[in-house]
């Protein structure tokens, strides 16, 4: 079984689903899911870039990263080599930023565009156990210790503040968007990593559907597009 680090978080959610993660490695695609906007994929690259390229001129993060420390250097992995195997299970995915500090030890960055809430964020247990997971990987493949994980926030402007922006950021070629960045420490915890791998093979090497945790909307789903189909 392969799993990435931030669909191996959703186990970590309050309303986790056994049934529902069945199905769905099993299934692969359900009629009813959605894929991701592909512009969030195309803001996490650009900003990716913008963040190597500073470091390369510079041999420093930007100042708005600072406050996470020195830099040695910043580490290029291919995706396909970042991964590593408990038991049966293979876990997979890459973060946004990985650099060693002066004393050789590693820290991991991961990028969100959204407002930042602390941890009043609802998807906090899976960003929680994603970037513990690429720590996992990252001390499995020999990049160890990993000492330090952070999420950082790129929050859109608000409201209040959307004439000024207006009248700083609009050109007759289009207007662009500034993004204020709020930075949040990761607590490291490998053993409920371990843990969460465990379980997920567990529920995947079950030879029937389980019963799935009531109210469970995905469940609904698919119930109704069964009955649809034997209509």
């Amino acid at each position: 079984m392969r799993i990435s680090a931030k669909d191996l978080g959703w186990l970590a959610e309050s309303d986790f689903c056994p049934r529902d993660f069945w199905i769905e490695r099993h299934a692969k695609a359900l009629p009813f899911q959605m894929g991701f906007p592909g512009i969030f994929s195309s803001i996490d690259a650009y900003t990716k870039d913008i963040v190597e390229r500073y470091f390369e001129r510079n041999r420093r993060l930007p100042g708005w990263l600072g406050v996470i420390g020195d830099v040695k250097r910043i580490l290029r992995i291919k995706a396909s080599e970042f991964k590593t195997s408990r038991g049966d299970a293979t876990l997979t995915g890459i973060p946004d930023l990985m650099f060693q500090r002066p004393d050789d030890s590693f820290t991991i960055v991961d990028y969100k565009t959204a407002k930042y809430t602390g941890n009043q964020d609802s998807l906090m247990p899976i960003y929680e156990v994603q970037l513990n997971g690429y720590a996992y990987i990252a001390e499995a493949l020999g990049y160890a210790p990993v000492k330090d994980l952070y999420l950082v926030y790129f929050e859109p402007p608000y409201r209040e503040v959307y004439e000024q922006i207006s009248e700083k950021n609009t050109d007759h070629e289009g207007f662009s968007m500034p993004f204020r960045p709020k930075i949040h420490m990761i607590r490291k915890d490998m053993k409920e990593v371990e843990r969460l791998l465990d379980e997920a093979e567990r529920i995947y090497k079950e030879e029937r559907p389980p019963a799935g945790k009531a109210s469970c909307k995905e469940c609904e789903r698919l119930k109704a597009v069964i009955d649809i189909s034997n209509a």
